[in-house]
């Protein structure tokens, strides 16, 4: 008996060292990232650290009059491999958050305190369009890869919390995706309705080209 009973208790040492080795996978950020994210660190180099973000406040407003600071796998190594990330979003008065989608990455969208309103919605593949103007409190979610928007339709400066189903989820902006790059203006133009004069003025814009 003596002899099964040290082979079980090495059986249960060892399941229970790689339980305890497979409980997180923070991000190598030196390492190379693939389809299935960065590498794992070495145990002996993941301090309390890695699993804190320190900087979640709002940035200086964009092209578009709100700002964006994300909380993801390239800033936030312990969330490497867990399927989710963050984002505080703040809209001064009369901004918009473009239309776009997350390919990868069903949203949801909580709504900041303050007097202000949060317009959103998204268009489905159908086209059908949901939108809700949200109070304090509220959560809407946005299903993966349909093209949403935001608006800020209230009084003063509107703020959220957006999570995300990815660590790291990738984004396409219509205007930038249309306007932004180098693609021909004669093809903008016949794929859009758009006449040259608007073509123009929107690339100058997003500063694409062609």
């Amino acid at each position: 008996m003596t002899p099964i009973f040290f082979l079980l208790a090495f059986l249960i040492s060892t399941i229970n060292s790689h339980v305890a080795a497979i409980d997180f996978c923070v991000a190598d950020l030196k390492g190379a990232q693939t389809s299935v994210g960065y590498p794992c660190k070495l145990p002996k180099d993941v301090t309390v650290n890695d699993f804190v973000f320190s900087n979640f406040t709002n940035g200086a407003p964009n092209q578009f009059n709100f700002s964006f600071t994300p909380a993801i796998v390239d800033n936030f190594p312990a969330l490497n491999g867990l399927g989710f990330s963050f984002a505080k979003v703040e809209l001064e008065e009369g901004a918009t958050v473009p239309m776009h989608a997350h390919p990868d990455a069903t949203e949801v969208v909580i709504a900041g305190s303050g007097p202000a309103k949060y317009t959103t919605g998204f268009i489905t593949s159908d086209n059908v369009v949901y939108t809700k103007t949200l109070s304090e409190g509220d959560i809407f979610v946005i299903p993966k890869g349909l093209l949403h928007f935001g608006i800020n339709t209230g009084k003063g400066k509107a703020s959220g919390l957006a999570v995300f189903s990815s660590e790291k989820p990738s984004i396409q902006v219509l205007d930038l995706a249309l306007f932004g790059n180098k693609l021909d203006s004669s093809i903008v133009e016949k794929t859009t309705f758009l006449d040259a004069a608007q073509v123009k003025k929107l690339k100058a814009l997003f500063k694409g080209s062609g």
